[in-house]
């Protein structure tokens, strides 16, 4: 047998042989830093844990507490005029260590520094580094779809969380770090916890071994503490063991809240469309659920006028001046076209958006005295009057007698911020009026969360801090708008959909499902995939285009990461056509996307394994069942996996095993066999890609 199969089979056949308990760690206090050490199979193994403010001064640490179960040091810190104490709690757990540090000052003047926590390998030759990144960037940046969950060997690197930008690739998503000793069965992830106030955070990696999180603008000072917990978890040598612990930790960042949201999604359009459909059709393709396009409203933030009646009608906006159908909308008629679609067997969801407001919004502005009933006819008349305070003033950019607005890059609206209270009761009056109004909907899609990134000079939140200036930062508005408008939309069970643009997972809380506007982009549909282990994904496809030069591995890496697409639909809005070249491939790979529908990753640590070739392999759970997409196996016959299954994950003792290849709409029995816990299937292919059927 081939080393490399020999490796496979001791990691199948005795997964827990290295690992079968959390080992041994000791704790040093040493040099003002925690050593942490503990013993593998090929040798001792240790790491360096220390927190500092970079570019300050501080006084030698100084240990308050240490016995075997844990130590607790402080370090006192001078920055300038000002200082602080930063207190180090480590203790032992089940899982690992528990990191925990408390920063606290005496002065009431407020100031701000980079907090840096690390953990440093001492020797990490044979250690491999993974995070939850757009590709492990041991390639050159192409556009060329790399699999996100390689792992590579350290190297120096400088990532954001959710990205600097929604272009950026030096981006990851889950606040995990995680290093590898294949040999020995052992995976370390270093977690920044979600339960705390994250603001701007970032992670850098060394070659030799380091691994720091830079958390950025938390604001110092003695009418609050800055608290940052750190968990490192002992697993397994596979990514999908620290995933897993971390979303049964925190559970309500990677599960939806409402359920039916795995039969509300599939492939899907964003279209102002109304006319009829081939149906038939489109049931093949996987097609479920249509986007509302953004051109019901008279203008951008008001969804629901505040109309008389349900049949009073209001002139649609016209993008680029272009009027859709006759250019009128009314209540009624948006909710006989939720009807008609439902009637069909599709789903429709309601555009929203919680920042950008107004359309051919002009500055400065005079308002004209109008009454109340028709304020909202001229956006604005309606946001010079009610909403001027909840203006965004983007921090260090505008000096303080500017009251000028930020506009947005879509036909002159401007950015909003939700914490303004009368901003935000009426965002929560918008998801109120459309639970009421257009029942036939099963929910809303909130549009281009990036302008989370920014600082809001014209607020205060008490954490955050930009430079000298005190500011509100839009992710906690966001997330203090999230908690009341899931309770209107959730108690209604109406789904709430997002566009991320802003990758952060702890942005999703309250998030049901992802359509990402960019996912025709490899590092754009990697980087969503892995924020929705549980959720279901739709990803954009701008064109044709994006289908070439090999549609097959472009349907095929949707497989993989168990992400739907955006189907060739009429009126679709800035994304793919009808056509029938693009067709023939959704018809095709409309069967496979079907069999994923309400798909959950299993993460269980070596479940599946591609023995020999280039194919790519994993493992979903859906509606009882194991599917194992096996794609991307170019022109290979045959492929050979191995395959590690629980079985709770199917609770049977007699197995079928079935293929579904593109092209076909009927699964072929494979085999049958009693279930156990190792199973190596040899798999034919076609066209590269089998989808495999357990139950």
């Amino acid at each position: 047998m081939p080393p490399k199969f020999l490796l496979l089979l001791l990691l199948f056949l005795c997964p827990a042989a290295v690992i079968s308990q959390i080992p041994s760690i000791r704790l040093k206090f040493e040099n003002g830093q925690v050593k942490s050490s503990f013993k593998s199979p090929n040798g001792e193994k240790s790491f360096i844990l220390d927190a500092v403010i970079p570019s300050t001064n501080q006084s030698p640490a100084l240990l308050l507490y240490s016995d075997s179960t844990g130590i607790i040091f402080r370090k006192h810190i001078e920055y300038y005029k000002n200082s602080c104490d930063l207190t180090s709690t480590i203790k032992k757990t089940t899982y690992g260590l528990q990191w925990d540090i408390e920063i606290t000052a005496k002065d009431t003047d407020s100031w701000t520094a980079p907090i840096e926590t690390s953990l440093q390998w001492i020797r990490q030759d044979s250690a491999l580094f993974w995070t939850t990144w757009a590709d492990n960037h041991t390639h050159p940046e192409t556009d060329t779809w790399h699999d996100p969950f390689t792992s590579a060997h350290f190297q120096d690197l400088a990532l954001t969380y959710g990205g600097e930008t929604h272009l950026s690739r030096n981006t990851f998503v889950i606040p995990v770090a995680t290093t590898f000793f294949n040999q020995d069965n052992i995976g370390l992830s270093f977690l920044q916890s979600l339960d705390d106030t994250i603001l701007d955070l970032e992670m850098h990696t060394t070659a030799d071994g380091k691994i720091a999180y830079r958390h950025i603008n938390h604001r110092i000072n003695s009418k609050h503490s800055i608290h940052i917990r750190h968990q490192i978890v002992f697993h397994q040598a596979d990514w999908r063991d620290g995933i897993a612990w971390m979303a049964k930790t925190y559970k309500a960042y990677f599960s939806p809240e409402e359920p039916t949201v795995n039969s509300i999604v599939g492939c899907a359009a964003y279209s102002s469309y109304e006319g009829e459909l081939d149906t038939a059709k489109y049931h093949k393709m996987a097609f479920s659920l249509n986007w509302k396009a953004s051109l019901d409203f008279p203008y951008m933030g008001m969804f629901i006028p505040p109309v008389k009646s349900k049949d009073e009608k209001w002139v649609k906006y016209k993008q680029r001046g272009v009027q859709v159908d006759d250019g009128y909308a009314t209540i009624n008629r948006l909710n006989k076209y939720s009807e008609h679609l439902n009637q069909l067997g599709f789903h429709t969801i309601s555009y929203f958006n919680v920042n950008e407001f107004g359309n051919g919004i002009v500055y400065p502005y005079k308002t004209t005295t109008v009454a109340d009933d028709s304020l909202w006819k001229n956006p604005n008349n309606f946001v010079y009057t009610r909403l001027k305070k909840a203006f965004l003033k983007p921090a260090g950019l505008l000096p303080d007698w500017d009251d000028r607005p930020v506009f947005s890059n879509w036909e002159d609206c401007i950015v909003l911020d939700p914490a303004d209270s009368v901003y935000k009761s009426f965002l929560l009056n918008q998801a109120a009026l459309h639970i009421k109004n257009i029942p036939a909907s099963s929910g809303i899609c909130i549009d281009r969360l990036d302008w989370m990134r920014f600082y809001n000079a014209n607020g205060d939140d008490q954490i955050s801090m930009v430079n000298r200036q005190k500011t509100q930062s839009l992710l906690m508005s966001w997330k203090n708008l999230m908690d009341p408008l899931s309770r209107v939309m959730h108690n209604a069970h109406k789904v709430i959909f997002c566009n991320p643009l802003y990758r952060r997972i702890d942005l999703m809380a309250h998030i049901d499902s992802i359509y990402d506007e960019f996912g025709y982009m490899a590092s754009s549909l990697n980087l969503c995939a892995q924020m929705a282990f549980f959720k279901p994904i739709i990803a954009w496809t701008a064109s044709k285009e994006n289908l070439m030069p090999d549609p097959d591995a472009y349907f095929q890496r949707h497989l993989y990461l168990g992400s739907f697409l955006t189907a060739p639909y009429p009126g679709n809005d800035h994304c793919i056509q009808p056509d029938a070249w693009a067709e023939k491939y959704y018809l095709d790979y409309g069967p496979l996307l079907s069999a994923i529908k309400g798909r959950e990753w299993l993460l269980v640590p070596h479940i599946v394994q591609v023995v020999n070739g280039q194919a790519k392999a994993n493992a979903f759970k859906v509606n009882g069942k194991v599917i194992i997409p096996l794609v991307l196996g170019g022109s290979t016959n045959q492929t050979s996996v191995m395959l590690r299954l629980p079985f709770t994950g199917l609770n049977k003792k007699k197995l079928q095993i079935k293929v579904l290849y593109p092209g076909q709409t009927k699964w072929k029995l494979l085999k049958t066999t009693s279930y156990a816990q190792t199973l190596k299937l040899d798999v034919p292919m076609k066209r590269g890609c089998a989808l495999i059927g357990i139950d």
